[in-house]
């Protein structure tokens, strides 16, 4: 039959889903909208109605009659229950055909109801099946009177669409034996590598031994893909037919339940008198004439068929669930499917006595590969970071992706802390490693932050504490692990009012600059000043900048305190450009070189400051080149075009600057880690400085000796051959006023 078209965009989704649950049901079965449109009949349904050729003009209404009671209502079937009675399909045409039908709704959130609709009695006003042959008819005479066999067939329908696999095996099981008179009827898995055939349903309330073993009935049928018919032949290979005599069986039949391309299962009867119920009761039909007369499959196929649906609906559902509790782009499980399992753990800690940590993974300034490479290649890093945690997790450890660039590790039957900390690390470690993305190596490092508990301690809790101790890694560098403890929480608290108090900072005159000199080791001529920000809080006092500049990152105001400092010292700078040629050097986050319009910035502050462009100098850290982004590339470039001078700072702290000398001839000075200059003297710390120092010289570069503090310390400087030094045993850092008597002095000297 053909029936009122859907919109042009096609099917709906329910309709797409039911349908392809009933179209492999032998039962005929329409699909019905609420005001009786009918949008679909399956290929049972099109052959009873001898429809199966008409014109595309046609289409059909499913009316039910007009005084039909309460109890025949379709609010019924809308509410959700089951409606049987008599109704006529309205063909277009005006044509009109009573049918007896059985109908309930299969809801959809989005969607109205649709109601599937099945017919009963058929045979009363249309046409029988076209070809029916002498063997078929023999079938439908040995079986359970028409109607019966429909009724329960529709009800295994409405499980299939509906109900729970566990509840559908059970019933089909028992609908076979009922209708074929069968004194057994099972239904069996087939699992694949090994192939092993398992028991699932059975009619008689155990795993009966004929399911069971390699030469068993379903077991052939599960391996081969094809149905069998056994009569009582004993000598038939293809199964033990003493096992099944000597059960008192005289014929078997069974069935393959497809299963997306293999055989899912295998529905098998035993012992099957088709005038005989499995009841007992009185047979409604006369059996097919004949000792040995058995019905053919056509019972069994209809129940595989329905199986089958159901067995590709769970199958669908299964993999949504999956889907809804997996990270789409790593696989790992989601938010969702991890609080989950930290609830599960920490129950199963409780049980054994043993610790359960979580870990919040954060990687360090990711943002820097999605803005320089693109987001696919920042997809591509964050694939392998996933890969690579999964790889290190312990047995029964969960690794999931909460989002962005955030993971988190579940972590049970730990012994204390300290086994926490430890199995952060190798956690870190397994980030650490470099990432090749389009041709780039990248140095990804991680945050982590753990939170251990052997108490009953709420999901959302322990989280928290792990991003509470999370935050105070990344405020000690990158690449750090923290423990969560109870001061954790106040210094949470105390980094959420500093970022409100830097904000208003920026606003009044709490921010300060210092200055600090950088002298010439040969001539003592002081060649330039770095500027420091300093911060003074109105009641906490002075505030390092190692905090306030990575709270000022975090929280996206870094452009702002970027460009008030160096606004501030080209200013300043200008000033003593009359007092002698001395130079400034204004320190750079590697945020402000990834923006687009830094450079612009830039010309424009010595543009308004009135600094020559040769007296500024940008520091930027070793961690800058980590991410190596073009962006970070092209600005660097245009400015030293432009004349602005590019300092390395803190050289040896990170990882591999040493390698851009060769790829970016724009550095122009390296500054040495004070962590070296301060391990002198000594032979190593010393044998590291003169190798640094010759390095930087073969490439034309000037060297800085920052953090000197004693004579010792400079003198060694001098004798490797290093050009500049800067620290607290040459002069401190101080304010413009002292800075500009200094430099008064000097030139008068």
């Amino acid at each position: 039959m053909t029936c009122e078209q859907e919109p042009e965009d096609g099917p709906t989704a329910l309709v797409r889903a039911v349908g392809a649950a009933v179209d492999r049901s032998a039962v005929p079965v329409l699909l019905v909208r609420a005001d009786g449109r009918v949008v679909r009949a399956n290929p049972a349904a099109r052959l009873r109605l001898g429809d199966v050729a008409a014109s595309a003009d046609r289409a059909w209404t499913l009316e039910l009659p007009g005084r039909a009671g309460p109890q025949d209502s379709p609010t019924i079937v809308r509410a959700g229950g089951t409606w049987f009675g008599r109704a006529e399909l309205v063909q277009s045409t005006g044509k009109r055909v009573p049918v007896s039908t059985s109908a309930f709704a299969v809801h959809d959130r989005d969607e109205d109801p649709l109601i599937v609709a099945t017919l009963r009695t058929p045979e009363l006003t249309l046409d029988p099946p076209r070809g029916a042959s002498d063997e078929i008819q023999a079938v439908l005479r040995a079986s359970r009177d028409d109607e019966e066999r429909h009724d329960r067939l529709a009800e295994l329908s409405r499980l299939a669409l509906r109900g729970r696999m566990g509840d559908l095996l059970a019933a089909s099981a028992d609908t076979v034996a009922y209708l074929l008179g069968a004194r057994l009827a099972t239904i069996s898995r087939v699992h694949a590598d090994p192939t092993t055939i398992e028991t699932v349903a059975t009619t008689d309330g155990g795993d009966s031994p004929l399911a069971r073993g390699s030469d068993t009935v379903p077991a052939f049928v599960g391996t081969t893909g094809t149905p069998l018919l056994w009569r009582g032949e004993t000598l038939d290979h293809r199964i033990d037919a003493d096992a099944l005599r000597n059960a008192g069986f005289e014929n078997a039949v069974a069935v393959p339940i497809e299963g997306g391309g293999r055989p899912w299962g295998v529905l098998a009867v035993f012992g099957v008198d088709p005038g005989r119920p499995a009841d007992g009761t009185a047979a409604p039909v006369a059996p097919v004439a004949g000792s040995d007369a058995i019905p053919e499959p056509s019972v069994l196929d209809e129940v595989a068929d329905i199986v089958g649906a159901a067995v590709h609906r769970v199958g669908v559902e299964r993999e949504l669930r999956y889907r809804s509790l997996r990270d789409p782009l790593t696989g790992l499980p989601n938010r969702a499917l991890a609080h989950d399992r930290i609830g599960s753990a920490v129950e199963r800690g409780l049980v054994a006595g043993s610790c359960t940590a979580v870990m919040l993974i954060d990687l360090d300034d990711f943002k820097s590969i999605n803005d320089g490479l693109g987001h696919e290649a920042g997809d591509t890093a964050l694939v392998a970071v996933a890969t690579r945690l999964a790889r290190a997790s312990r047995p029964g450890d969960t690794v999931a992706r909460l989002g962005g660039d955030e993971f988190v590790v579940v972590c049970e039957n730990l012994r204390d802390e300290d086994d926490a900390v430890a199995a952060a690390a190798v956690y870190g470690d397994a980030v650490r490693a470099p990432v090749s993305v389009e041709g780039n190596d990248l140095v990804i490092t991680a945050s982590i932050g753990v939170a251990v508990t052997t108490t009953d301690v709420p999901v959302n809790e322990l989280v928290r504490r792990a991003d509470v101790a999370m935050y105070r890694a990344k405020d000690t560098g990158r690449g750090h692990v923290a423990l969560f403890d109870r001061d954790d929480r106040d210094h949470r608290r105390l980094q959420l009012a500093l970022s409100a108090d830097l904000r208003a900072a920026l606003e009044s005159r709490y921010l300060t600059l210092a200055y600090q000199p950088i002298f010439d080791i040969g001539t003592g001529r002081i060649t330039a000043v770095e500027a420091l920000a300093r911060w003074e809080h109105p009641t906490l006092g002075s505030v390092s900048p190692e905090t306030f500049v990575a709270i000022a990152e975090r929280t996206g105001q870094i452009d702002r305190l970027g460009l008030w400092a160096l606004h501030s010292a080209c200013r300043q700078a200008a000033e003593w450009q009359s007092i002698a040629d001395v130079g400034v050097r204004v320190n750079v986050s590697a945020l402000q070189l990834r923006r687009p319009g830094f450079v612009s910035a830039v010309a424009r502050v010595l543009a308004e400051t009135g600094l020559p462009v040769g007296r500024l100098g940008l520091e930027i850290t070793e961690t800058v080149w980590l991410a190596d982004t073009a962006q970070v590339r092209d600005a660097l470039t245009e400015l030293h075009r432009m004349g602005v001078s590019i300092l390395l700072d803190d050289l040896g702290s990170g990882h591999s600057s040493v390698t851009y000398l060769n790829r970016y001839p724009v550095i122009e000075a390296f500054k040495i880690d004070q962590s070296y200059i301060q391990a002198m003297p000594g032979k190593r710390p010393e044998a590291i400085v003169s190798a640094i120092v010759s390095l930087a010289h073969a490439f034309d570069v000037t060297v800085v000796g920052e953090g000197v503090e004693t004579q010792a310390q400079f003198d060694r400087l001098r004798e490797s051959g290093c050009d500049l030094a800067q620290g607290f045993w040459l002069a401190e850092p101080t304010d413009a006023a002292t800075m500009t008597d200094m430099l008064r002095e000097r030139r008068a000297g």
